[in-house]
């Protein structure tokens, strides 16, 4: 696979981890109830764990029934989570231009973790609840640190190929210069392009030269004061 296609593989495991995240923000009262009984059937789990989850469960529903309202600010949250995926659109068009989105989520994943420790026991909850918000922080930055060096490298390819095109570009320019030479050799070969076209002279093994042809640069005054004494003098 090539860098291209590797940048946006994990960027598309980071946009579903937001995707999802998001989508599953919606229905908690529903997702709440079904982790409960999920508990409740599974023998080996916590019993610190599983009253934690009945305490959400009973909290969540209480508040869907007498404060529906207060759901309307989960809604916000996912619906962010869904628009922050939005974002990683631009590095996956254009890694390169938007390198600097990729750092603004690392920058997002780091500031997770402060979150979770001031806001988590201001908030009632427990420490191992903490860690586990902690560690969408902390997994969510790998694929983010692993895009960033892959669109580095992609970069730096990009400007080696330019350089090399630019210096064909200038060695194709020195090799025609050197091949043409100066301006005014150019408009002489032209013209003299131009005469041998003219056609054969009156022997018919030569082309025909006219006398105005014949006069170097510089010396047109001198012929025309000749010509004018040779007529005075016959």
């Amino acid at each position: 696979m090539s860098t291209m296609g590797w940048i946006r593989a994990w960027l598309g495991v980071f946009i579903t981890g937001l995707v999802v995240s998001g989508l599953t923000a919606f229905p908690l009262v529903t997702e709440i109830r079904l982790l409960a009984d999920l508990l409740h059937w599974l023998p080996a789990a916590p019993d610190g764990l599983v009253a934690w989850v009945e305490r959400v469960r009973d909290g969540l529903t209480v508040t869907a029934r007498d404060y529906p309202f207060v759901a309307y600010g989960t809604d916000w949250l996912a619906f962010a989570h869904l628009v922050i995926a939005a974002a990683f659109w631009a590095p996956w068009r254009d890694p390169v231009r938007n390198v600097w989105v990729v750092e603004w989520g690392m920058i997002c994943c780091a500031g997770i973790v402060p979150l979770a420790l001031i806001a988590g026991p201001v908030r009632g909850l427990p420490f191992g609840w903490t860690l586990i918000d902690i560690s969408f922080g902390v997994v969510g930055v790998v694929p983010l640190i692993v895009v960033r060096s892959l669109i580095k490298r992609l970069a730096t390819a990009g400007v080696r190929q330019d350089e090399q095109v630019q210096a064909g570009d200038h060695e194709h320019g020195q090799r025609e210069q050197r091949h043409v030479g100066d301006p005014d050799d150019r408009v002489l070969l032209g013209e003299g392009d131009e005469r041998q076209d003219d056609g054969r002279g009156e022997d018919g093994r030569g082309p025909a030269v006219d006398a105005a042809d014949a006069i170097l640069p510089g010396h047109e005054q001198t012929l025309t004061t000749g010509t004018r004494l040779g007529l005075l003098d016959s």
